[in-house]
């Protein structure tokens, strides 16, 4: 199975990317270890999950979603005290 993530690059900083591929990747690959996960930059946002079943897409899917509703627990915040 290969699962692709495509985020909008005008509104994702570098930064920011490295900390969602990590985690996307962390987490795919818990359900589904022999998959091949990639994140990349694109025009827009999209998730698309090649050779799975249905339930696969869903799943993956909802991962995604509980992610981002995690993002204060794993997403590192710039500090910027001076």
């Amino acid at each position: 199975m290969r699962i692709e993530l495509m985020l909008n690059k005008n509104n994702v900083p570098e930064a920011t990317f490295c900390q969602v591929e990590s985690e996307f990747t962390r987490r795919m690959a818990i359900s589904w270890p022999d998959a091949l996960v990639r994140v990349r930059l694109g025009g827009s946002n999209e998730i698309s999950v090649l050779g799975g079943i249905k339930e696969d897409k869903q799943q993956v899917e909802l991962q995604l979603e509980a992610m981002f509703d995690e993002a204060d627990d794993w997403l590192e915040q710039p500090n910027y005290d001076m």
